[in-house]
This record gives structure tokens, C-alpha cells and sequence, in this order.
């Protein structure tokens, strides 16, 4: 999860009294607007329900004066570093107790209530499906009457989810988010501007799963119309030749032989994202990435001189492609800058308003380390396929291991300060290999990654004594780092 709290926003109640609410926003969208005293209370909560309360961060202490503008905003900093903080901890963000008081947040700040409705949730080649659920309902809970209407077999839901898709202004379909059980998939989509759907989309990486979906013919469905649509739209590299194959296997119903085709080439399984800039291997680098095989993917955009031309400033442009593997990144990290803050990665090309840094600290060689960054409107969603490709490859070393607090109701503060109880929002379904990460989420509290330089411990006594950017140590609570626990696998074999 990465949580940031940008601003805040008054509310008057029923006797006239105006109290401030902090906008939470999560993984890059609004999410709900809580109150400070809501926040103190899940705070008591969880110290209470936790085995290993001294595992959450201090929570921002009361004042007893009202706040000035300096002060309100020292707190609403203050707060996010705590949301931060507390969800690196898989035993908070995995908790009924935190994602319930997730979900009732979202319900109240909506001012929905939780009433029947039509949710329209589309598959990868357009058919809508019309699914009749509460405005209260999680993601997981929208994923299971999806799969009982598509009569999916219960043991291969976890390896669907449901995505919000947007369709941009030149027509192109960018992925939003993966919805999690902490959210309402109709809330969610009816509370962001412009057109957005909710898709249901394959969400694994090992491509060695397929062949066991490929067995049950709903899966073996939703796989070979995810396929088509990616190559109708270039997510999946293909020649004229390639794709007159591809369009034969169809026109004959032939998916097996289509899936296994596709297979072989070039991108499949790969979440692609729009064009964003880089510094490598320069700053102010156009690039192309895609995030599959165990790796995030680069086509950066060259230009190079045209031999045939006289003119020096003539030149055309070329792509030259590079991979970064998963297991070689030690860890990486999400930075929010601001219009008047110049990213290093634009290389000094002007772009208005906020924008979001993906940093990736890099084993080139042995013993050199190199950070990558990336500047994207997508850089919350790269970061979170790096945590589901981690997940998956700690997952085959063995199960998880993460205690979980008692599935039942909890009650929760709403912003009068009354209390309402919430149903667990878990299910069966929930697909641990993806769920139980163990990998430490971002601190959104530091507006720009380069602010200083200090030597912090190594995962691999190999690589002691290189410097990485950063003020804390990734084992201090403020840790600003997504630590990458594959990279304690990697072996000289993989230089």
C-alpha cells in the first residue's frame, strides 16, 4: 500500500461545530476523508489486538489548543508517515481490523449507504456482465458473484482480479489499480473522473499456472480473450506472418493452440505501461515499460543521427530495449514531486503539475549498485507488480508464515464519533501468494528521494559499504524503501 494524505477538508456537523477531515489517498487515488480522532481509535484498536503492539509506530499526539496552519499541517504529515509506517507491517495490512476500518471510511466519505445496486463488470473483450451487489461490498466479495455468474471453479478465482481500466483522450486503455479488499469496486469507480470500468483480469506471473487453468474451460476462456485483446492492441509483439496464424486459430475457436502460440511471443503476460521518462541510460530518456518474466522491461526512445542527411540536426529515432531482472533489484521506492520540484529523470524538460518517481536501486555488476528512476503517472502500479512478482517467487520458497488477527465484526468511529460494527471483508478466495507479501512498503513522507546519502546495512554482506540514497535505514520504522527479500536469493551464477 502506499498511503499519502495531500491535503485536508473542513466539515461542519449537525450542530454547527466545523471539524477537519485529512484526504487519504491510496495507491495514487482519493480514497476517503477520516477524521484525527478516527484515526487515534483504530490506533488503540489495533495496539489491542495485535500480539506485537510495539510493532506500530508512534501515533501523532492530541494538543489541547486548536491547531494553526502550521501545525495542522505538521499533523497531516505526520498522520501519513503513521498510515505509512504502519501498513509495512503484513500483520496490520492484512488485518480484518485495517482493512474493515478501510472499507467503512470509504462507505461513510462516498455518503453512500449500503443499498443494492447494478455493477457493470466488463471482461478483456468486452462483454459486460451486470452483477447485482451493496454499495458496501469489497472487492473480493464483487470477485466471488462474478465467478459463481461465470460458473468459475472456486479453485482458480484467486488467480483472477478485478482492475479499473481507464480509455485515454487518443483512445489508448491504461491500467488504473488493482482493486483491493479494502475498497469498494462501485465506489471506487464512481468516485474517479472521466471513464473508467471495472475489468476482470488474469493476476499471476508464473506463466506455468496457465496449464492448469488451461484444464477448466472458463479459465481457459477468460486467458484466450485477455490474450487477443493484448495482441489486438500491441501489448503483445507479433509479425504479419505471427498474427495471420494467430487470426486463423481464431476464426477456427481453436484457444489452446491460439494460448499456446501467443506463449512464444514476445511481451506475453506483461502489464505494459504508457510512455514516461528515465535516466537511464541518460536523463530526460523516453521510455516504454512493460513488467512481466520477472523483470520490469525498457524501450527507450534513441535518436540517432541520419546518415543520408547533410544536416547535423536531422536525425531519427530508434529503440533500444534492456531489462532489469527483479531479483537484482535490492529495493525501490515511490516519491511524489511537486510543479516546483525538477525530477532529475526529465533531464530539465518541464512538465505542470504533481508528478510520481519510481526509484529502483540496481545490481549492475558485483559490487556496484546504480538507482534507476523512473518518472510516471503509473509508478504506484509498477511498484506493486515488483511486490507481486516478489511474492511469487518468496511464495515457492515456502508458505507464509504472518499471524492473523481473529476473523469476525469489529466496530469502527465514524466522524460524529458514534459507533458501527463491520462484517469481515476477507474470503476464501483471498490468494495468499499475492496477499501475504513480504516486502515493506514505502514512506510517501519524503517528497524527494536524493535529500541525502548515508550508508545503510546491506540484505547481502557481499555488497557492505555502498552508499544508497535515502536519509533512513530501511530497519528504522520510517523506512522509506521497499526492501526486496528475493535479492538476498540471487547467487554469482546470476552476474
Amino acid at each position: 500500500m502506499h498511503f499519502a494524505i495531500p491535503d485536508t477538508v473542513e466539515f461542519t456537523n449537525s450542530g454547527g461545530s466545523v471539524f477537519v477531515g485529512f484526504n487519504v489517498h491510496i495507491n495514487g487515488t482519493y480514497h476517503c476523508s477520516v477524521r484525527y480522532r478516527q484515526l487515534l481509535c483504530l490506533h488503540e484498536q489495533l495496539k489491542r489486538e495485535l500480539d506485537h503492539p510495539n510493532c506500530l509506530p508512534p501515533f501523532p499526539p492530541k494538543k489541547l489548543l486548536p491547531l494553526t496552519q502550521g501545525q495542522l499541517d505538521e499533523r497531516r504529515l505526520m498522520l501519513e508517515k503513521y498510515l505509512q509506517t504502519a501498513s509495512q507491517d503484513p500483520r496490520v495490512s492484512n488485518s480484518e481490523l485495517f482493512k474493515g476500518f478501510l472499507l467503512s471510511a470509504q462507505l461513510e466519505s462516498s455518503k453512500e449507504t449500503s443499498t443494492p445496486v447494478t455493477l457493470d463488470v466488463h471482461l478483456m473483450n468486452g462483454q459486460k456482465i451486470g452483477l447485482e451487489v451493496l454499495t458496501s461490498d469489497p472487492s473480493d466479495e464483487v470477485l466471488e458473484n462474478l465467478s459463481q455468474k461465470l460458473h468459475l471453479a472456486p479453485e482458480f478465482v484467486k488467480f483472477f482480479s478485478l482492475f479499473l481500466i481507464r480509455k485515454e483522450e487518443d483512445g489508448e486503455i491504461s491500467v488504473i489499480k488493482k482493486l483491493e479488499n479494502y475498497e469498494s469496486p462501485y465506489i471506487s469507480m464512481k468516485s474517479l473522473p472521466g471513464l473508467h470500468r471495472v475489468v476482470l483480469r488474469k493476476n499471476f506471473w508464473d506463466l506455468s499456472i496457465e496449464t492448469m487453468l488451461a484444464e477448466d474451460r472458463v479459465a481457459l476462456n477468460l486467458l484466450y480473450t485477455q490474450a487477443i485483446w493484448e495482441v489486438e492492441r500491441g501489448w503483445i509483439l507479433t509479425s504479419n506472418d505471427i498474427r495471420n496464424k494467430l487470426s486463423s486459430l481464431q476464426s477456427r475457436g481453436e484457444k489452446r493452440e491460439y494460448l499456446e502460440l501467443a506463449k512464444g511471443l514476445k511481451y506475453y503476460g506483461f502489464m505494459q505501461f504508457g510512455e514516461c521518462w528515465c535516466d537511464y541510460p541518460q536523463k530526460g530518456m523516453r521510455v516504454l515499460i512493460g513488467a512481466g518474466n520477472k523483470e520490469l522491461n525498457f524501450r527507450v526512445r534513441l535518436q540517432t543521427p541520419d546518415a543520408s542527411s547533410s544536416s547535423s540536426s536531422d536525425s531519427s529515432e530508434t529503440l533500444s530495449e534492456g531489462s532489469f531482472r527483479v531479483t537484482r533489484m535490492r529495493c525501490w521506492r515511490i516519491t511524489t514531486l511537486h510543479a516546483e520540484e525538477e525530477s532529475e529523470a526529465l533531464g530539465g524538460v518541464v512538465r505542470p503539475g504533481p508528478r510520481l518517481e519510481l526509484s529502483f536501486e540496481y545490481l549492475m555488476a558485483k559490487d556496484r549498485l546504480q538507482w534507476i528512476t523512473v518518472v510516471s503517472d503509473q509508478a504506484i502500479l509498477m511498484s506493486a507488480c515488483l511486490q507481486a512478482m516478489v511474492a511469487e517467487l518468496l511464495a515457492k520458497k515456502g508458505p507464509s508464515t504472518i499471524p492473523k488477527l481473529p476473523n469476525r465484526p469489529w466496530s469502527f468511529m465514524r466522524r460524529d464519533g458514534t459507533f458501527h460494527r463491520v462484517r469481515p471483508v476477507t474470503r476464501s478466495i483471498s490468494n495468499d501468494a499475492i496477499s501475504d507479501v513480504s516486502v515493506r512498503s514505502q514512506d510517501s513522507s519524503v517528497s524527494r528521494h536524493d535529500e541525502g546519502r548515508s550508508s545503510i546495512k546491506r540484505l547481502s554482506g557481499r555488497l557492505s559499504g555502498v552508499s544508497v540514497k535515502g536519509q533512513n535505514s530501511p530497519s528504522s520504522p520510517a523506512n522509506p524503501f521497499v526492501e526486496n527479500h528475493a535479492f538476498d536469493c540471487i547467487g554469482d551464477d546470476d552476474l
